[in-house]
């Protein structure tokens, strides 16, 4: 009687495991929308044009960038602002899809900043704010855009270097070096350079291959470089500016080996260097 009556709880438990566990809906690829109806959207910025605020031309400075959602239908998107993290404020209402122009003049208006207070490494952030037919949703995706300068200084150069310094090396030169040097352009400012000393190494001072690695390298943001870049023994070079007239770039460099000299790098179209500086 016992395991009859056993046997039957069984049974039962089965019946309602099976109750329980069906479902109305059939597992398959709109399972999840029919049976849980996701409600909002998600709006991000694509296509984005630019990518910067250039701070040595704001007035002109724009960028561009395309709105795109999934979820729910977007009946409007509020664009906010903030700058480098502070208060947000709308600067523009906007419909998916569409495109935004959001020139650098307009967001320092919109956010309150003056112009002569931005500066390199600043950010603008824009966030999302959709409006579906059941409510208004905060996009978890943004767009930095960064306040920078565009960097043009990738080529090869002529160069004729003089005063060459080796220390613990072979007697330098006594008169001028000529050569040509490359700047390869890494993106965001950052050059791999062909020869940290414009021929030092090659010249009787060492009679070595070029000064150059992988670490080779120097950065330029609105006319300002910074060097610092390794050669292939780790040595760090620092460059110092001393002029810049035309197409000629004047630079003294030493390393921290004590190796050391003057260039004049110039541009083979005649076309004037920026002007450039080191501090």
């Amino acid at each position: 009687m016992k395991k009859l009556s056993y046997t039957a709880s069984l049974l039962m438990m089965a019946v309602v495991l099976f109750t329980f566990g069906c479902s109305d809906g059939t597992i398959g690829d709109d399972f999840a929308e029919l049976q849980y109806s996701p409600r909002g959207a998600v709006v991000s910025a694509e296509n984005v044009q630019t990518g910067f605020f250039d701070l040595s031309n704001p007035t002109s400075s724009s960028i561009a960038f395309d709105l795109a959602s999934s979820g729910e239908g977007v009946s409007s998107v509020n664009v906010n602002a903030s700058y480098n993290g502070g208060a947000e404020t709308v600067f523009t209402t906007a419909s998916v899809p569409s495109t935004v122009n959001a020139s650098f003049t307009d967001v320092l208006t919109a956010l309150g900043v003056s112009a002569a207070d931005a500066a390199v490494g600043d950010n603008v952030t824009f966030t999302f704010d959709a409006t579906t037919s059941s409510g208004t949703y905060r996009s978890s995706r943004s767009l930095n855009v960064p306040v920078s300068c565009p960097s043009d200084l990738g080529g090869t150069y002529d160069y004729v270097s003089s005063n060459l310094v080796a220390t613990n090396g072979n007697p330098c030169p006594a008169g001028d070096v000529p050569g040509t040097v490359t700047f390869t352009a890494q993106g965001g400012g950052v050059y791999l350079c062909s020869d940290l000393g414009f021929g030092q190494y090659e010249s009787s001072c060492w009679n070595d291959g070029p000064a150059t690695s992988a670490n080779a390298t120097f950065t330029e943001v609105c006319n300002e470089i910074t060097s610092g870049g390794l050669d292939q023994y780790g040595l760090i070079y620092i460059w110092v500016i001393t002029d810049v007239s035309g197409s000629d770039l004047s630079i003294s460099w030493s390393n921290d080996y004590g190796d050391a000299g003057d260039v004049v790098i110039t541009r083979p179209d005649g076309s004037d260097w920026p002007q450039l500086f080191t501090n």
